[in-house]
């Protein structure tokens, strides 16, 4: 595939530009010892201006100083006599793209797929490795994955790889310029950051162009339809897999057990409430219109390329999940939580089936919420639930002073609603919820959702005579919920 002109040109241009800049900060340095220079010529010499000088050119010099790249391996290596089946497809697209395999192969924990060099000098001489998502590989398809792998050896492809580790080092240096001339209050910050700037829109859009050359060669590799599938997929549950982390996964890795996280996922994101904020999220990305600082181009633009390249593949993105090419699932899984957590101690915890540890997990974590702050709020009945809402933001100061004043009122609530939802099923109403799903306390016919009242609270939804009957037929209005009785209870 020749290369696009455009996307070399740029290349040259951010290459230059690295050389600019560091010219730049040379010659403010030669500059300030020029006027040290000058003021020696003169009877009359000012210390200030030596001090100046000698600061800036310091703190300059300091910062444009080359660092090592440190690259320590990015996830748990998957070995190829282990892996055969996903190393074998990595191979196959490889020698499909004209590439030579990565040395290395990891599994990351996160929706991403990306590829680099490590250990290159000027860009040369380095060992390639490729980073798989395991939460990727649970949501994409064989082919959809292999359209990914595609795109990533497009990277190598276009020599992205080598011109990486300079951008990476001049923006580097420009970063710890600019903010260690702002520390020191000195005037000189604003070439840099002018500067600076600058070399972001350059090296962006050449982020962007190398973006749309990747997607090229996986659609002609691979197909359209596999690229467009899976580019819509990684967006509409990118996001959510940070959510299945803190909201599902740790805390119950927190209670000591291990339930299955790839699979978990998976079951998280069929739950209703997961489907509907997917959708919600593949529209955001479908609206995107990306500015002049983005890595990558938006959605839109990035389909609509795609659909234009000729000489597509004719593969199809339908076909097994590719989760199903990685072997021993559990025990690889395993590592991969002993490298996120940096604790070898949780293999040791034993598995759980998800069915059955989301009800206790969110019981623990609602009573450890009562027991460590109900008692730091005034007595309060069930029934005072609806007229708490000029007191939501007083409410959480009193549980947390350092929570931002635009977030107060929103976690005065959700601290209300969890202790509601605590004290209830203390008083007989059994809570229920599942894997993604909304945490509901029932007793009989009566089903209430404590979060979602609290979300109605926040936003004045919550009419208080409707609330007032709400307590009446249930009998529970007089009940405490907050306050130090409520915790010792």
């Amino acid at each position: 595939m020749r290369k696009n002109p455009s996307l070399l040109g740029r290349s040259i241009l951010a290459l230059c530009l690295m050389v600019g800049f560091y010219l730049l900060a040379l010659g403010i340095c030669a500059a300030l010892g020029g006027l040290v220079w000058l003021d020696l010529q003169n009877k009359n010499i000012h210390p200030k201006l030596w001090l100046l000088a000698l600061a800036t050119c310091g703190i300059v010099l300091w910062s444009i100083w080359p660092r090592a790249l440190q690259f320590p391996d990015p996830g748990v290596p998957l070995r190829e006599t282990e892996q055969p089946q996903l190393w074998q497809l990595v191979r196959e697209v490889a020698q499909a793209a004209g590439q030579a395999p990565p040395k290395d192969l990891f599994l990351v924990g996160d929706v991403n797929a990306f590829v680099a060099e490590r250990g290159s000098r000027m860009g040369f001489g380095g060992s390639r490795l490729m980073g798989l998502g395991l939460p990727l590989l649970q949501v994409l398809t064989v082919p959809q994955l292999r359209s990914v792998i595609a795109h990533e050896f497009g990277h190598f492809h276009g020599g992205d790889t080598r011109l990486g580790p300079f951008l990476y080092r001049t923006r580097d240096a420009i970063g710890r310029t600019v903010t260690s001339l702002a520390e020191a209050e000195s005037l000189l910050q604003k070439p840099f950051e002018w500067y600076g700037k600058l070399f972001l829109r350059v090296t962006f859009a050449i982020s962007r162009a190398q973006e749309y050359a990747a997607d090229a060669l996986s659609v002609r590799l691979c197909g359209l339809e596999p690229v467009q599938t899976a580019l819509r997929r990684v967006n509409e549950v990118g996001a959510l897999f940070d959510h299945y982390l803190q909201s599902e996964f740790l805390p119950v890795l927190n209670s000591k057990v291990r339930p299955p996280m790839a699979a978990g996922f998976q079951q998280f994101l069929g739950s209703p409430a997961m489907q509907k904020l997917s959708i919600e999220a593949g529209e955001q990305a479908m609206q995107a219109k990306g500015n002049r600082y983005d890595s990558h181009p938006p959605l839109p633009q990035r389909l609509a390329a795609a659909a234009e390249v000729e000489g597509a593949g004719a593969m199809r993105a339908a076909g097994p999940l590719a989760i199903t090419l990685l072997q021993q699932v559990d025990a690889t899984e395993t590592k991969l939580l002993q490298f996120l957590t940096g604790k070898d101690d949780v293999a040791q915890l034993p598995g759980g089936d998800w069915d059955h540890v989301c009800v206790p997990t969110l019981a623990a974590s609602w009573a450890q919420v009562a027991r460590e702050h109900a008692g730091k709020l005034p007595p309060l009945r069930i029934a005072e639930f609806a007229a708490q809402v000029p007191l939501l933001a007083e409410h959480a100061r009193k549980v947390n002073p350092q929570i931002p004043g635009d977030e107060q009122a929103a976690a005065g609530a959700w601290m209300l609603a969890t202790l509601l939802g605590h004290t209830l099923t203390r008083h007989g109403w059994t809570l229920q919820t599942g894997l993604g799903e909304p945490a509901f306390v029932v007793r009989g016919a009566a089903r209430l959702e404590p979060h979602a009242l609290g979300r109605a609270l926040v936003e004045g939804k919550l009419d208080v005579a409707v609330w007032a009957a709400t307590c009446a037929e249930s009998g529970f209005g007089e009940i405490l919920f907050t306050g130090p009785a409520a915790a010792a209870a």
